[in-house]
C-alpha cells in the first residue's frame, strides 16, 4: 500500500481475520452473504501480492518486483470488476436488476480483461514498465510514459463502480458506498497513486462487513421476536 511491505503485510494480515470471521458468520446464520463475506479474503491477497512488490523494489529484484505487480493489478484491474457484481447479483432479489447485474458481470470482465492483458503479456502501448514510488505510495508505469490512475479507461472503470450501488441489498449497497467515497476522495487527492491507494482503503472497508452482517442478523431476529 501507501507506507511498506510491513503495512500491506499487516493489512493482509487483519483482512483474512476479518474475512474468516465473516464467513463464520455468514455460514453459520445466513449463507446468502457467503460470496459478500470471503471478500475481505481476496482483498487480503490483493494487498500481501502489493507488500512482495514493496520487498522486491526495495531489493532491486526487478522480476519479482515485475510479477507481484501483474499479479496485483490482476485484482485492480479485473477481477474486483467481475467479482463485486457478481456479489451484488447473488444478493438481488428483483429479477430485472438480477438481469442488469449478469450484464454487468460480462462487461466488468470483458473491460477488465482488456486492461489487465497487457500487463499480463508485457507487449503493446499500455503494458506495465516499471513499477516506482510516487511521493509515499506504489505506481505502475505504462510504457507509454503514463500511469495507471485516472485515464478515460478508469473513468469507465469508476462508473461500472457506482453501477454497482443499483444493487436492492441494503448491507451491500452500504459497504459498497463507502467503497466508492474513499475512491472520489481519493481521486482529487492522490490520482498519481489512485490504484494503489484505492485499493488499501476499499480493502480496509471490506471490516465493516462484518459488523453490517452483524447488524443485519440482529435486526432479522429482532423482527421475527
Amino acid at each position: 500500500m501507501c507506507f511498506s511491505a510491513t503495512a500491506s503485510f499487516g493489512s493482509a494480515a487483519v483482512l483474512l481475520v476479518g474475512g474468516a470471521l465473516c464467513t463464520r458468520h455468514a455460514i453459520k446464520n445466513d449463507k446468502t452473504y457467503l460470496l459478500l463475506a470471503i471478500t475481505p479474503i481476496f482483498f487480503a491477497l490483493q494487498q500481501a501480492s502489493e507488500g512482495v512488490v514493496w520487498i522486491g523494489y526495495n531489493g532491486n529484484l526487478t522480476s519479482l518486483t515485475t510479477a507481484a505487480s501483474i499479479f496485483y493489478l490482476f485484482f485492480a484491474l479485473l477481477f474486483w470488476l467481475a467479482w463485486i457484481p457478481t456479489v451484488a447479483f447473488s444478493l438481488e432479489t428483483k429479477k430485472w436488476k438480477r438481469i442488469f447485474f449478469i450484464t454487468l458481470i460480462i462487461i466488468g470482465f470483458v473491460f477488465g480483461l482488456y486492461l489487465w492483458t497487457p500487463v499480463l503479456l508485457e507487449t503493446g502501448p499500455r503494458h506495465l514498465v516499471k513499477t516506482s514510488v510516487c511521493g509515499h505510495s506504489l505506481c505502475y508505469i505504462l510504457s507509454d510514459g503514463s500511469l495507471f490512475s485516472i485515464t478515460a479507461g478508469h473513468i469507465i472503470y469508476s462508473s461500472l463502480g457506482f453501477l454497482f450501488l443499483l444493487s436492492s441489498n441494503q448491507v451491500f449497497r452500504k459497504f459498497w458506498a463507502l467503497v466508492m467515497l474513499f475512491g472520489v476522495i481519493i481521486y482529487f487527492t492522490q490520482r498519481e497513486t489512485w490504484v494503489s491507494t484505492w485499493c488499501f482503503f476499499a480493502a480496509l472497508s471490506t471490516l465493516w462487513i462484518y459488523f453490517l452482517l452483524m447488524n443485519d442478523y440482529k435486526a432479522k431476529i429482532k423482527k421475527q421476536a
